[in-house]
């Protein structure tokens, strides 16, 4: 009780912020809702496969070790490449900004409070993917076709749950061609507990920056761990030095900060969709 009371005093950390001024007209899309009583049947499978990154041959690769650097300063250099700058517009006519990451050549990973404005409760109506971004002139690629989402949860009375706080997004193009990927792994508690990871992600100022740190505690569907994030952060990878996702970033709290534990309910999702 008191881990959710702390997420929620802390929710307008984590969500992104609709008094966003710059507007772009970007992609329209559809929100899906997946079968909730199927998904309730999912449990971790520890027998299914990961799904292995990609870094296409026109990329060059840069480093993301522990060596003190907070800032990217070279975000078309893969991984970074993989990560999302969302500018998105919603029904109600807000716009904010969010952090996505590819998983496969069509799919594309993030919050479900990143495709939706917490303040009217209105679906995300356009959206503009950035890759490689370090300003609106200076980017690897902009995506803003049609897209899908497939999404956890759809915030009911207007309160937002950081249960099942995800969300899939197919887009019309195979973008991951030109970006490459994160791999994705379904790992049990002992893989995930005690262990270091990274979030890299648009937090604060709309510039790309990562940090590590440790998994302090895990449950079915989340994460807690002492990673640094800043607001806009929200929908980022939580991923290994081998450059697998192992969760999506969600919430913080004073103490601790939340993700979503990337588990077989959504690798299910993707193959129910033709993602995987």
């Amino acid at each position: 009780m008191k881990r959710l009371l702390a997420l929620l005093l802390t929710l307008l950390l984590a969500l992104p912020a609709c008094a966003w001024a710059e507007e772009d007209d970007g992609g329209e899309g559809v929100i899906c809702f997946p079968d909730r009583a199927q998904e309730d049947s999912f449990a971790f499978d520890e027998n299914a496969a990961d799904c292995d990154p990609f870094m296409p041959d026109a990329l060059e690769k840069d480093i993301i070790g522990r060596d003190d650097r907070v800032k990217v300063k070279k975000p078309k250099n893969y991984p970074y490449s993989a990560i999302a700058y969302m500018d998105v517009s919603g029904e109600c006519g807000c716009n904010w900004r969010a952090t996505g990451f590819m998983v496969t050549r069509e799919a594309l990973m993030t919050a479900a409070h990143c495709v939706v404005c917490t303040k009217h409760a209105k679906w995300a109506k356009k959206i503009t993917f950035y890759f490689g971004y370090k300003s609106r002139k200076n980017y690897l690629y902009r995506y803003k076709s049609k897209w899908y989402a497939w999404v956890g949860t759809t915030f009911p009375d207007r309160k937002y749950s950081s249960i099942d706080d995800w969300a899939i997004v197919r887009l019309d193009k195979k973008v991951g061609d030109k970006t490459g990927w994160f791999g994705m792994r379904w790992c049990s508690d002992d893989e995930l507990k005690g262990h270091t990871f990274c979030i890299a992600g648009f937090g604060g100022e709309p510039k790309l920056r990562y940090s590590w740190g440790e998994i302090t505690n895990v449950w079915e569907k989340q994460i807690e761990h002492t990673i640094d994030i800043l607001p806009g952060s929200s929908g980022s990878p939580i991923f290994d030095e081998n450059n697998y996702a192992v969760g999506i970033e969600t919430s913080g709290a004073d103490s601790a900060n939340y993700g979503q534990r990337l588990r077989y309910e959504l690798r299910q999702v993707m193959v129910n969709n033709g993602l995987l």
